[in-house]
């Protein structure tokens, strides 16, 4: 399946057009930054007006205001998260707490750090011995 090209873009004329042109682009996009403006402006005023609607309503109804039980909710998740996720002592090699921290270690049979061990030289004329 073949397209055709798109044509070629014409400059824009250098005199009064040209100019007309530009002006006429900048006032669009002008327009089109207000409209969004006054999008995000009008969203920020009715998110106020709804929580002050809801707190006047809770001084009158006894019962918490919404705010009041997001933040409650919010609170209390951020307390799961923690209690998920309990602070461990952490052990003397990082592929012992990665170990753990992934759930491949368990109680029954942890993950145990290695001591280090000495190593002994490998003769210069073994065939295992690194070449210069």
């Amino acid at each position: 399946m073949s397209y055709r090209p798109l044509p070629p873009p014409h400059p824009v004329a250098s005199g009064a057009d040209g100019l007309v042109a530009r002006v006429l682009g900048a006032l669009v996009w002008l327009t089109l930054a207000a409209m969004g403006a006054v999008f995000a402006v009008s969203l920020l005023v009715w998110l106020a007006v709804m929580v002050v609607v809801s707190l006047v309503a809770s001084v009158f109804t006894g019962k918490p205001a919404a705010v009041t039980l997001l933040w409650r909710r919010y609170r209390e998740m951020t307390r799961q998260m923690g209690a998920r996720w309990p602070q461990r002592a952490e052990t003397a090699t990082p592929r012992a707490d990665a170990a753990s921290a992934t759930g491949a270690a368990s109680e029954q049979s942890p993950v145990v750090d290695v001591a280090w061990r000495d190593v002994r030289p490998v003769p210069s004329d073994s065939p295992a011995a690194p070449r210069p």
